[in-house]
């Protein structure tokens, strides 16, 4: 994995493209969302004020509790008096109303209501303190290292911070765990007791490519904003942190996405348990043991390049039974107008247990003649 790294950084340091310009958020940064591999970034690791992209975390708690049937959407819930005393945004509930599970999420990612929100971690959990530490141990789980949070709404709160860096990773799990939910993160608007509620995320209504997520603003974290879009068959995510405006977050935004959107492709080389190869196995119950990739195996490249990508597979010579699955038998090599990119590890998609008495003795004849 560092090899290869390695080789896309020598690569991509051979282009003209300047990285992107005019971002002046404190912080951001735009991954292609298929593979994860970050494109650009800026203080991307700053552990900074989040605003309401924390309703991103609690979502993911939230819709992982719909997965596993602890809570149904069309569930309905009662309002606590706790929760319409809460400050910031709001859909205005009153304590005693009986809302669905959906609509209160529906409030919470187009309006980033707060009455919303704690209604729903309160009806889980017994109490938002206790929603948070299922939200800071899910962090820790996706690998969002400078992220803790405080609370679920994104209220200021001494220490409850996140980074671009750990937002992106987020969103990448959003739509990675829960495509079938993305229609919430895309959500114009929201009718609820005669009030229209408009999706403060400004590039909904301006990219029709653009497929969420979320916008957040406090004093102490300025203006944020979770952005994802899909153009053909690419995808990437951009995070901007502490911009001035609601007009320069969504500039720079924008702005990063175009960039990842004319600069690269990603492309999906091979699925998860695809057999790359199948090698010959010695003194095995089976003769041959078929190599590949553990998890979908996505290249990024320039822009127009990924048809001049050749690969090579190196194997390990001889390969003797007993084989587990997921052990390293060889390399793919790509190269790339005749210069190396990289090379990428190739696992046993099986597990082969040793043949019997006979079928090693034939194949260790065949090993000392070397055949």
């Amino acid at each position: 994995m560092r090899l290869f790294w390695l080789g896309l950084t020598l690569l991509f340091s051979a282009t003209v493209w300047a990285a992107p310009a005019g971002i002046t958020s404190r912080a951001w940064v735009v991954i292609d969302q298929a593979s994860g591999r970050e494109l650009a970034a800026y203080q991307a690791d700053l552990p900074l004020a989040p605003a309401s992209l924390t309703q991103l975390m609690t979502a993911y708690v939230l819709l992982g509790d719909v997965s596993r049937n602890k809570l149904s959407l069309g569930e309905t819930l009662t309002v606590p008096e706790a929760a319409t005393q809460v400050d910031g945004a709001r859909v205005f509930l009153k304590a005693g109303d009986q809302v669905s599970v959906d609509t209160l999420l529906q409030a919470m990612l187009v309006q980033s209501a707060g009455d919303a929100t704690l209604t729903l971690v309160t009806a889980t959990d017994g109490s938002e303190a206790a929603f948070v530490e299922r939200m800071n141990r899910e962090a820790g789980r996706l690998g969002m290292t400078r992220s803790r949070f405080m609370n679920a709404t994104g209220l200021t709160e001494p220490g409850h911070e996140s980074s671009a860096r750990d937002l992106a990773l987020l969103a990448r799990a959003l739509a990675r765990d829960f495509p079938d939910r993305q229609p919430f993160f895309m959500q114009k608007e929201l009718d609820f007791k005669g009030i229209t509620y408009y999706n403060a995320n400004r590039l909904l209504w301006r990219d029709s490519t653009v497929t969420g997520l979320k916008v957040g603003r406090t004093v102490q974290a300025g203006f944020c904003m979770a952005a994802s879009a899909q153009r053909g068959d690419q995808r990437r995510i951009a995070v901007v942190l502490g911009g001035r405006s609601d007009a320069q977050r969504t500039q720079d935004a924008l702005r990063l996405l175009n960039y990842g959107f004319e600069n690269f492709d990603s492309v999906l080389l091979y699925r998860a348990r695809q057999p790359v190869k199948v090698a010959n196995l010695y003194r095995g119950a089976r003769a041959s043991v078929s190599m590949g990739f553990a998890q979908d195996f996505h290249l990024l490249m320039p822009r127009g390049s990924a048809s001049r990508v050749r690969a090579e597979v190196i194997t390990q010579q001889p390969i003797v039974a007993p084989v587990r699955k997921g052990q390293r038998l060889g390399t793919l090599r790509l190269i790339l107008d005749g210069k190396p990119l990289g090379d990428y590890a190739l696992v046993a998609l099986h597990d082969v247990a040793v043949a019997g008495i006979f079928g090693r003795g034939w194949d260790s004849i065949r090993l000392f003649f070397g055949r």
